[in-house]
């Protein structure tokens, strides 16, 4: 920019001319007002890049509490990570069941009801128990529910022969309650 003010004084000084002089001023107005401009649409863009990053945090922060909340009212965030069971052939027989539940809510889970399902490789349910308990499972936690299941039916019967590996184990609630007093009912 210096450089060519410096060249338009330097010419304005050779030829002296009033006209050119004129023509000179005009260049040099119109090269001010162009960098006004150029330095005013600068900072609407700083201003816009900063509101778009205000923007972004905003999305950001909704996509998380709404992928939250429609956890929070999901039935399947309760997930059976294992089975351990054992087989006692006494009067009445029965089986002594290890189930392992993880919270995948994001909300630390007081208590729960529903059913425990296991159901073979070709989807027959062959296991059925409730489960009704007050639990303290944190979010991506991991408990373990002990209990006694007496065995109701003939199905039942073939759980003790049945390798745990070739079993689908889910747990589908009814009710899921927690800390913060909230709760969802299911209805499957």
């Amino acid at each position: 920019m210096k450089k060519v003010v410096a060249v338009l004084f330097i010419f304005s000084v050779l030829f002296a001319d009033s006209d050119i002089n004129k023509k000179l001023d005009l260049i040099l107005q119109k090269i001010e007002s162009l960098e006004k401009r150029v330095k005013a649409q600068e900072n609407e863009i700083k201003f816009l890049k900063e509101k778009m990053k205000t923007q972004e945090s905003k999305i950001k922060t909704q996509e998380i509490e709404t992928k939250n909340q429609f956890a929070i009212k999901s039935c399947d965030k309760l997930k059976v990570v294992s089975l351990k069971y054992t087989y006692f052939d006494e009067i009445i027989p029965y089986y002594f069941l290890e189930i392992k539940i993880k919270n995948t809510y994001p909300k630390e889970v007081t208590f729960i009801k529903g059913t425990l399902y296991a159901e073979d490789k070709d989807r027959v349910k062959i296991l059925e128990d409730f489960i009704e308990r007050k639990v303290d499972i944190k979010p991506g936690k991991i408990i373990t529910i002990k209990k006694k299941h007496l065995i109701n039916n003939e199905l039942e019967n073939y759980l003790k022969d049945e390798n745990p590996k070739n079993l689908n184990i889910y747990f589908a609630p009814t009710r899921v309650e927690f800390k913060d007093g909230s709760k969802i009912e299911c209805f499957n």
